[in-house]
């Protein structure tokens, strides 16, 4: 399988909102929509799609961090009402492995010269681009530069110096609450699980199988490190989704964590946050010694639904508009962009560090999506004492077995 950056070396070597754009200029008629989740990279870009609404054309762009379980309605229905769907590596496996995308080398090679398509940006299943890329992603350590300084506190390289620095800052600073986390009960703490698992050098399957591995003695370790952390989180910290812990380093209501990449350039943005020029960005914290930063590598792309009912070449371009090259430019700070005319800055300093040292990409196999599921169903009830560890580990194998044999990926 090839696809964009599969390893980190990748993301190394690539990583050395405007209001107006050029003009729009597609072909065609008809009506595209377009499904995303909600982040400023994603704002930008459908800003620039919406400048090619008008005459027989009309593009509307749906925005929600509900994208995942509505693509999936979308992908299954008999007609999709979305041209494009936002999809990345955690998400495109499972609607590929179903057939529910349409792949794109005919529009590719049709429109790679007037778009500029890079080869970077093309993720293919084998020879079949099933998706275009426009960023990439991970999440990574944001800390308040400020307060560490203050308190006489290096970045944590670690989980275990981030649990001693936020020990002392709630001891002699009166931050009652100095970590934050995106640990919301479900995609977001499977998430977390994911990163975390994966640092201590776990597997999920056993070799070349879709047999769940993922029960056993360094996930028991995984889920304590996360208690721990817990243990310095608000009070909602299972409930807290990407947005809103964002908003608790917006509102300098906490010292440090692991937040995503595409969150970075909010933290500078005077318009909705009270820390401009005050947070900073390191390599994700690693979870055990010797291990890889507790985090993944992931892209963010497009892709056309095999059912779309309407001009899946129209979509196309309304997708190229949307990802070319005078939108990276005016937008270059919002994301960590595919495109090689993006210009690296501080918001990027914490993926590269993190791909640097040797993150690893999340897992491209179609049964990843059924284990994240089980994990993030059960393994709440852990971190909110209300169940062992190894009960909801059983759980959760359990649910991802069921689920697997569902799809006819288990006997």
């Amino acid at each position: 399988m090839k696809r964009l950056l599969p390893m980190a070396a990748g993301l190394v070597a690539l990583l050395g909102a405007a209001s107006a754009y050029a003009a729009c200029s597609i072909s065609g008629s008809g009506d595209v929509s377009t499904l995303s989740n909600a982040f400023p990279v994603l704002e930008a870009i459908a800003g620039a799609m919406r400048e090619c609404t008008g005459g027989p054309v009309k593009v509307t762009t749906k925005l929600t961090t509900e994208n995942s379980a509505e693509t999936t309605q979308a992908l299954k229905a008999a007609k999709s009402p979305y041209g494009l769907v936002a999809l990345t590596n955690g998400t495109i496996t499972p609607a590929q492995a179903a057939g529910q995308l349409r792949p794109l080398n005919d529009f590719v090679a049709k429109y790679k010269a007037k778009y500029n398509i890079e080869d970077g940006m093309l993720i293919k299943f084998g020879n079949d681009v099933m998706a275009i890329a426009f960023q990439v992603n991970a999440q990574h350590l944001f800390y308040r530069k400020d307060i560490l300084d203050a308190a006489g506190i290096a970045p944590p390289a670690s989980y275990d110096e981030m649990l001693a620095a936020a020990e002392k800052l709630k001891a002699t600073a009166g931050i009652e609450f100095p970590i934050s986390g995106t640990y919301k009960s479900g995609w977001n703490l499977a998430e977390e699980f994911v990163n975390n698992y994966l640092g201590m050098g776990g597997a999920f399957f056993k070799d070349g199988t879709a047999e769940p591995a993922f029960n056993n003695a360094l996930a028991i370790k995984t889920l304590d490190v996360m208690k721990r952390l817990v243990g310095y989180m608000s009070p909602n910290a299972l409930a807290l989704d990407t947005g809103a812990s964002a908003q608790q380093f917006m509102q300098g209501q906490v010292a440090m964590g692991n937040m995503w990449a595409s969150r970075a350039a909010n933290m500078d943005d005077p318009a909705q946050s009270k820390v401009v020029g005050k947070i900073a960005f390191a390599a994700a914290p690693i979870i055990t010694p010797g291990g890889k930063p507790a985090t993944t590598l992931w892209w963010d792309g497009w892709a056309i639904p095999k059912n779309f009912d309407g001009d899946p070449e129209l979509a196309f371009q309304v997708m190229m508009e949307g990802l070319k090259e005078d939108v990276v430019r005016a937008n270059n700070d919002v994301a960590i962009w595919t495109r090689s005319v993006y210009k690296p800055g501080r918001f990027a300093i914490g993926t590269a560090a993190s791909a640097r040292a040797g993150a690893p990409p999340y897992p491209m196999v179609p049964q990843q999506s059924l284990a994240h599921d089980a994990i993030g169903e059960h393994i709440g009830a852990f971190l909110a004492g209300q169940a062992s560890a190894e009960k909801v580990l059983a759980d959760a194998t359990a649910s991802y077995i069921a689920a697997a044999k569902a799809k006819g990926l288990l006997k």
